[in-house]
């Protein structure tokens, strides 16, 4: 297990006309088989939902997972309080060095630092970023 594990987190900011927005941690780096947490605190003036995607090199957006304070056990009592909601994977990869983002949405639109995201029908959000690294495009979240 001499190999090292680079997982690349990028800082996106989201700000809603209510003030709402999200930072996530800089850069991480953790040897293979290590765990390791990702960060992201966010401003909420609304019941918010937060979702997790990656983007693998030369790949899509996926999805990883959404959190809301009623369906969450990561919206415990301490990060409701601290308005957090991390994400860990244990036993990294070398396939698992990405891009990792945590959006947050709420019943309003969003601006994006690299893009705009705009609620469009039913539950989904549309979002072009732009990227140096990573694929750039055009990419739907729901």
């Amino acid at each position: 297990m001499s190999s090292s594990l680079g997982t690349l987190i990028l800082i996106l900011t989201f700000g809603g006309t209510s003030g709402n927005s999200v930072k996530q941690t800089d850069q991480i780096t953790v040897l293979e088989g290590a765990s390791v947490t990702m960060n992201c605190t966010y401003t909420s003036t609304l019941y918010p939902t937060l979702f997790w995607y990656v983007q693998y090199p030369n790949k899509a957006l996926q999805f990883l997972q959404k959190e809301t304070m009623e369906n969450s056990k990561n919206f415990g009592a301490r990060n409701i309080k601290d308005k957090t909601s991390p994400i860990t994977k244990s036993s990294v990869q070398v396939s698992d060095s990405a891009v990792y983002y945590c959006l947050l949405r709420d019943t309003h639109s969003a601006k994006g630092r690299e893009g705009i995201c705009t609620k469009t029908s039913g539950a989904q959000v549309r979002c072009v970023v732009s990227l140096g690294t990573p694929r750039r495009g055009d990419s739907s979240l729901s």
